[in-house]
Formats: C-alpha cells, sequence, structure tokens
C-alpha cells in the first residue's frame, strides 16, 4: 500500500532538516500530526518510510540493516549509562528507531543484551581471527592477539564498564558470560588444529588457550586498573606469543640440566 502524502511530505521535511538517522518514527508522528499508532498502521516503519524517500528519488544515503544500527547504538548508550540504567527507549533513540523496533527484534533487554554481547566486542572479532587458520600459527596467534587488544584501545571504556559488572555480580554479568561465541573456546579449537598436525605439543589445547587468553587479559587488565593507556596493539600481541611458543629464558638456560 503506498504512503500517505501527508507522511512522505513530513518525512522529506525531516529528513531536510536532520538527515536520513536524525530523527523517529515519533519525531514524524509529531511532524505529520498523526498518533504512533496510525503512523505505524499507514506507514508500517522507518525503514518502509525512507525507502519511499529513494524511491521518490530524494537522497537518504545508504541504508544500514536495523539490527545492525541498533546494536551499534548498545554500545554508545551502555558506555555512557551503564548496563543497569540503559533503557531500550535510550537505545531505540541512539538508533533512530522507535522503541517497538527494538522489542521486535529482540523481545526485551535480556535478550538484547545477550545479542549485544554476542554481536559485539573481542569474542566476534576473536572468532573471526582464529577459525580460519592459515597453516602459520605463530602468525595466527599475533592475529587473534592483534585483533583483541585493537578491540581493547577502541572500546575501553565498554570494557571497563564489563569487567565492573562481572566483579560485582550484577543481574547482567551472567549474560555477557553466556554469549555463545566463547573467545577461550574459539581459541581452543584453533588450537586443536595446530596439535592434530603435530605443530603444538601434546598438552590439552583447552589448557593451552587458557594460558594464551590469560596472557593477554594480563596485559590490558594492569594497564587499565593503574590508569594507564592500553599498551601497542601489535607489540603486545608479538610479545606474548613470543612468551606462548618459544618462552623468555635464554637458551643457555634451557640447556642447563
Amino acid at each position: 500500500m503506498p504512503l500517505p502524502e501527508n507522511i512522505i511530505e513530513a518525512a522529506a521535511r525531516l529528513v531536510a532538516l536532520h538527515g536520513p538517522d536524525g530523527f523517529t518514527m515519533d519525531d514524524l508522528a509529531r511532524e505529520s500530526g498523526l498518533s504512533r499508532a496510525t503512523l505505524y498502521r499507514q506507514a508500517g516503519s522507518r525503514e518502509a518510510v525512507l525507502a519511499t524517500l529513494s524511491e521518490q528519488g530524494m537522497e537518504v544515503g545508504r541504508r544500514v540493516d536495523v539490527r545492525d544500527r541498533i546494536l551499534a547504538a548498545c554500545r554508545v548508550v551502555f558506555t555512557r549509562a551503564g548496563f543497569e540504567a540503559a533503557t531500550l527507549e535510550d537505545v531505540a533513540r541512539e538508533a533512530g528507531v522507535g522503541p517497538a523496533t527494538v522489542y521486535r527484534q529482540f523481545g526485551d533487554k535480556q535478550g538484547l543484551i545477550t545479542a549485544f554481547a554476542s554481536h559485539l566486542g573481542p569474542r566476534r572479532a576473536m572468532q573471526e581471527a582464529a577459525l580460519s587458520p592459515t597453516g602459520d600459527l605463530r602468525a595466527d596467534l599475533e592475529r587473534v592477539a592483534v585483533t583483541v587488544m585493537r578491540y581493547v584501545a577502541e572500546d575501553l571504556d565498554l570494557l571497563k564498564l564489563a569487567l565492573l559488572e562481572k566483579m560485582r555480580g550484577g543481574q547482567w554479568a551472567d549474560l555477557l558470560n553466556a554469549s555463545p561465541i566463547r573467545a577461550r573456546t574459539t581459541l581452543a579449537r584453533l588450537l586443536e588444529s595446530y596439535a592434530a598436525s603435530g605443530a603444538l605439543g601434546p598438552d590439552d589445547p583447552g589448557r593451552m588457550a587458557l594460558a594464551f587468553a590469560g596472557m593477554l587479559f594480563a596485559s590490558f587488565v594492569g594497564p587499565l586498573l593503574e590508569g594507564q593507556p592500553p599498551p601497542d596493539p601489535e607489540a603486545t600481541a608479538r610479545f606474548i606469543t613470543h612468551v606462548f611458543l618459544d618462552g623468555v629464558a635464554s637458551k643457555k638456560a634451557r640447556r642447563t640440566p
């Protein structure tokens, strides 16, 4: 069903004033003089409105998937307000969608935080780096470490928030831990493939993954607790991988009975 002309005109005015991501369905309802219920019944969604404007030749920019926009907004809102104080309405406002869209996509706040923990952060980045082994163990471990360290450098405030939530045992800590993409498990799968090929010794890949992840964790938590900036990702990745694969004792010390 085509959109009513009054909705199209109101949306065009809002886009001209604020850009395609600068208004919500609540804004559009006020601008068009309609109730929210009537607007949703006649227009369907914000994306449908923007799609109509695009079809009529108005520049509305490249449309980002609404779910991805909401999850990206979580990063901003959770960092600013914390998991406890943030509301779905805050996230919807930051994403430029109506609250109903957030509820429709994620169900409730618990579903939103669970999806956020799975979609963003070092776990997803580590999965992408670790589950595509190149055959070069050292290069793959450095790649995983660099990926995690870059995330830490970019999302320091969010990391502080997540650590605080876990340390105080807040109600959202279990959801952050329960993400289906577990960093240590993912790393263990990478090490299993190299253990099977003989590139690693007979030790349990799970224990080896715990050791490597522990060195990574210590490399950024120490500076974090001391109020220092995170270390250089590339240099840290090389050092941790060197210690993990080669140790730090000199060759002479290793030969001593």
